[in-house]
């Protein structure tokens, strides 16, 4: 058998690390944790043929950008004053608007333009339009936007519950903010919503968050596997289940390695490299259009699904939810109507490419 490389060696590290965790809590709830098959490398596609030079590549992002977005997208003005005064409130502030403002959403995956052709500016030019992304587009802007501010900010990477792929998620951890050597999550580049900076400064469990519609939980797995849990109203395996210490049930939404730094663009190529071997596999992660966003002017989120001539709105207010069946029409006219930072004509290609005639 080959040497491992230094990727593989980190993954095998992880699973190292969670195998520990199951073994010590096989008698109790928390052994319902999934462990992801993809931990093992050699069942993987991750390339590992990233150089620590292309890891180096600064996002291609301002200081006059930054702040521009800052006071103009996301409407908070005086933003160097309120950072000298209140970095966790700003950083707070700015964590809760990206959710409001910048659409979740895996609608370029269904372009003409590969996504594996991805380039910085191309990254950056989707946050500054309004058109969003996923998280690959979501979070190294948002780590590049506040590291332009003055904090201290890193990526890290993730999973989703139920990933067959190592590192399919990535967000940010920003330090030092309330004393030396504190950590805060903030990750608004997910389709929950996520809407403060997360303390990491808990013992085994957080308090509970209520953000929007959603309560979510944090748990510690050793010292840096943090797992962000939700009550949702989808049902989910109960190998994606962990309960507190209260007993009460709450489900998986992504599972972090806080131990092991990442860069945006390593990140990138890791999507370019798959999406060229992988074509098809990689234009549907999703198994359709994912968008989700706030409607104009009001506190509901409208969480959309698309693929073959089905589409599912659901409509989550603070305390309702209701789900409703539109035409492909309809959602045209959906998307015309709250999110005109669309073309009509990309709106078209999508539906084409969804399957949704």
């Amino acid at each position: 058998m080959s040497s491992l490389t230094d990727t593989e060696d980190a993954s095998l590290r992880r699973l190292s690390q969670m195998l520990r965790m199951t073994s010590a809590t096989e008698n109790g709830r928390d052994s319902q944790i999934q462990i992801p098959s993809s931990l093992n490398k050699e069942e993987s596609n991750v390339p590992n043929e990233v150089t620590s030079e292309v890891m180096e590549l600064p996002y291609p992002l301002t200081k006059e950008e930054a702040i521009d977005f800052v006071e103009n997208n996301l409407n908070i003005p005086d933003s160097e004053v309120f950072f000298q005064n209140n970095k966790l409130g700003f950083l707070n502030q700015i964590v809760e608007r990206m959710n409001q403002v910048i659409p979740y959403t895996n609608m370029h995956f269904f372009t003409s333009v590969p996504v594996w052709n991805l380039t910085g500016e191309d990254c950056k030019t989707h946050i500054l339009s309004g058109q969003g992304g996923t998280c690959i587009w979501i979070n190294p802007f948002t780590k590049a936007l506040l590291e332009k501010i003055g904090y201290d900010a890193h990526l890290v990477c993730g999973n989703n519950p139920g990933d067959t792929r190592n590192d399919t998620h990535i967000s940010t951890i920003v330090s030092n903010i309330s004393y030396p050597g504190s950590g805060h999550l903030a990750d608004p580049g997910t389709r929950r919503p996520l809407c403060a900076a997360i303390p990491l400064d808990f013992e085994k469990e957080s308090p509970v968050y209520k953000f929007h519609y959603m309560r979510s939980k944090f748990f510690w797995r050793e010292s840096a596997i943090l797992i962000w849990c939700a009550q949702s109203p989808q049902r989910v395996p109960e190998s994606q289940v962990i309960y507190d210490a209260n007993g009460e049930k709450w489900q998986i939404q992504v599972t972090y390695w806080l131990n092991e730094k990442t860069s945006w663009y390593s990140y990138v190529r890791f999507w370019q490299t798959f999406g060229k071997e992988s074509p098809l596999t990689f234009r549907h992660p999703f198994h359709g259009l994912v968008f989700v966003a706030y409607l104009n002017n009001t506190d509901t989120i409208a969480s959309i699904l698309g693929y073959k001539n089905k589409v599912v709105v659901m409509y989550h207010g603070k305390d309702s939810y209701k789900k409703v069946s539109i035409s492909r029409t309809e959602l045209m006219n959906l998307f015309q109507d709250q999110f005109p930072q669309y073309p009509t004509k990309l709106l078209q290609e999508v539906f084409k490419n969804c399957q949704l005639e």
